[in-house]
């Protein structure tokens, strides 16, 4: 049995759509074997609990069959994967594909990437949210000094003064982040600075402060 598998990077991404980025299945079916190389997941089977769980790796794309059945050839050479080398056959599917490098310019530009680099901007949030499982109850934007800062600052609302002041309670994060855990609140992001928002727990809604 080998030590290794490659991982479903759909899975990742259902459980992370904001912050996982893989190509999507309209991008991939443009990829043309022989020009392409893809960079798969290889999970690593050991007993060895301070080994590495995971590999990334290319694999120049050799051919795929009518039932979405990918071989390649494997173009890196494993640092920590004994019984795999450089050269050697890989088989995959659409799923277990999480990067791409190809000769030709694709048609189309991938609204996944598009939605992933958007989400890539930074938010204050508080740990209500990240580790106590609240929604977010408040946001509010305002303009800082940070080039990667969205303006966006996140609370549940519920946070006492106490709370508010201990600068260890607030987190600087990614949006998609965020997202990952509630993304009621994703058609606001493109609100102008200045604009205020709290949610309404009955309807489930959120509402301009004024």
């Amino acid at each position: 049995m080998p030590s290794w598998k490659l991982e479903n990077a759909d899975e990742i991404r259902m459980e992370a759509p904001y912050t996982f980025y893989k190509p999507s299945d309209e991008i991939i079916d443009q990829l043309i074997p022989g020009e392409t190389t893809v960079q798969l997941i290889f999970l690593i089977e050991s007993d060895d609990p301070e080994a590495l769980n995971a590999e990334r790796m290319w694999v120049l794309m050799e051919s795929v069959d009518e039932y979405g059945d990918y071989v390649g050839i494997l173009d890196n050479t494993p640092f920590y994967i004994k019984d795999l080398k450089a050269g050697d056959q890989i088989s995959f599917k659409k799923e277990h594909i999480i990067q791409y490098d190809t000769l030709d310019e694709l048609d189309v530009d991938d609204p996944l990437a598009e939605l992933i680099e958007k989400c890539n901007q930074k938010c204050f949030v508080s740990n209500h949210i990240l580790k106590e499982g609240f929604k977010v109850g408040r946001l509010y934007r305002e303009e800082g000094e940070y080039e990667d800062y969205s303006g966006w600052t996140m609370m549940s609302d519920e946070e006492t003064q106490e709370y508010v002041d201990d600068s260890t309670n607030l987190q600087y994060v990614s949006i998609g982040v965020v997202l990952n855990l509630d993304d009621s609140f994703i058609h606001l992001l493109e609100e102008p600075f200045g604009s205020d928002f709290a949610r309404d727990e009955v309807a489930g809604k959120y509402f301009s402060i004024d």
